[in-house]
């Protein structure tokens, strides 16, 4: 019998235990996470408590952007992060020993402008409106997006580059976190922004007349999002913990299909509360740019093509094997392949 074999036929002995098992010794979990509905999975884990009946202590810490929670996760400060695949290659390739054990969603940004710039857009061509609008204005178009190696960044400098090619000349990118890009889409100190749900549904409201100049699969096939990442050191240490944790996660995903307002309860009371109305919640839960995929597989090729982007940009100085950076056992396991 393969070691391969041997490890599938453990984890799905593991998975099989029930919750006294795992329940003798409950495992505490430190998870980082980003602030967007792609985290949702792990929200209504939590929210559920299914976590807490499978033995499973969740600690959650909110990062606002994915460079930072993978900083954490390189630290030992958290075991597992709900954050974008892009910061996870640029740590690999940095010899930072982690794993990404699940997907969470796929596609789920959105370029969103504001002002002239989407008035200038509408029913015109992203690339021409934008290169227009600098023109016009004698200045660049301010581009709000969270920092060097995250998601939405390598995704928007895809887009800039490959896809639209729009004139360097005629934009400015702008870091910032993910609250900051909301306050300055809306104060209009940028023109448009990067921006995942539930900030996409949230501005569209508050500003009926912004656009979706862009989506996530037009700006980046297949394009990649948030996944879930443990470290090996948690992996090796706890596997049964691991192991449910990824079926909770596909569990969560299920509900998500089959009852959003009780997945958007869940989401609202870590992301929304007191700040938008559940009903916001629900409506982005629905949006085009909520794509809930839980297998790993499905991401593999487009983070191929995202690794040899930052690469070919600077990012990062060396490659990995995508096959390495992910641990495929505990999907495996979870779905009984």
């Amino acid at each position: 019998m393969s070691c391969w074999i041997r490890g599938c036929v453990g984890l799905l002995a593991l998975l099989s235990v029930g919750t006294t098992a795992l329940g003798a010794e409950t495992v505490k979990v430190e998870i980082g996470y980003i602030p967007i509905l792609a985290a949702t999975p792990l929200l209504i884990m939590d929210h559920e408590g299914w976590a807490k009946e499978n033995g499973l202590d969740l600690k959650l810490t909110r990062f606002e952007a994915g460079p930072s929670a993978i900083q954490a996760l390189a630290a030992g400060r958290v075991d597992v992060i709900y954050a974008g695949v892009a910061p996870v290659l640029v740590a690999r390739s940095g010899g930072i020993d982690v794993s990404v054990i699940a997907n969470s969603a796929v596609e789920e940004l959105a370029l969103v402008g504001r002002g002239e710039l989407a008035l200038a857009a509408k029913g015109h061509d992203a690339k021409e409106a934008i290169e227009a609008f600098a023109a016009a204005k004698g200045r660049k178009v301010k581009i709000g997006t969270q920092p060097a190696g995250s998601v939405p960044d390598t995704v928007l400098r895809y887009w800039l580059q490959k896809v639209a090619k729009v004139d360097p000349a005629a934009v400015d990118v702008v870091s910032m976190g993910i609250d900051k890009t909301q306050q300055a889409l809306m104060a209009g100190a940028i023109d448009a922004a990067m921006i995942r749900e539930p900030t996409i549904t949230i501005v569209r409201d508050q500003d009926p007349q912004s656009l979706v100049l862009a989506l996530g699969g037009q700006m980046f096939p297949d394009q990649p999002g948030t996944v879930v990442t443990a470290t090996r050191a948690f992996l090796r240490d706890h596997p049964a913990a691991a192991a449910k944790l990824v079926q909770l996660h596909l569990q969560a995903i299920q509900l998500i299909a089959q009852d959003r307002p009780r997945a958007a309860r869940a989401a609202q009371e870590y992301i929304g509360k007191g700040l938008i109305e559940l009903s916001t919640t629900e409506r982005a839960l629905a949006s085009p740019s909520s794509k809930f995929v839980g297998d790993p597989r499905a991401i593999m090729e487009a983070c191929d093509r995202l690794q040899a982007f930052q690469k070919e940009t600077g990012v990062i100085s060396a490659t990995v094997p995508v096959a390495e950076v992910f641990d495929l056992s505990f999907y495996d396991a979870a779905t009984r392949k």
